[in-house]
């Protein structure tokens, strides 16, 4: 039975997805996701640690939220429905997608907003 309803909900997810061209359900799923993939690979960066060494607390969390909200915002235009229906439905593939959408449009965030 639970095969079925993941089954018809995959089916009515991917109709809806091809269904609207801007922002499909599954981006605006998956976009929370990106965001915190985000928030890690900047914390873990050494690139970001030294970057932001002299702001205060308040200016680099404000940063951090600008340039990760863009990435949560741009990472996923490119992204087949294929990919995306796969993800949110595999966790493994989600966090496969998450990582390379991050690596992506993170740099191009970065340079937006510094500018």
């Amino acid at each position: 039975m639970k095969k079925y309803i993941i089954a018809i909900s995959v089916a009515v997810l991917a109709f809806w997805t091809h269904s609207h061209a801007d922002i499909s359900l599954t981006q605006k799923a998956l976009k929370p996701v990106i965001v915190y993939q985000c928030g890690q690979e900047l914390k873990d960066s050494k690139v970001w640690k030294v970057s932001t060494y002299l702001m205060q607390d308040t200016n680099k969390a404000k940063l951090e939220h600008n340039v990760c909200d863009c990435v949560g915002e741009h990472a996923l235009k490119d992204v087949p429905a294929s990919t995306l229906l796969k993800a949110t439905v595999n966790e493994e593939a989600k966090n496969q997608l998450a990582r390379q959408a991050v690596a992506n449009s993170l740099k191009g965030c970065v340079q937006k907003l510094v500018k």
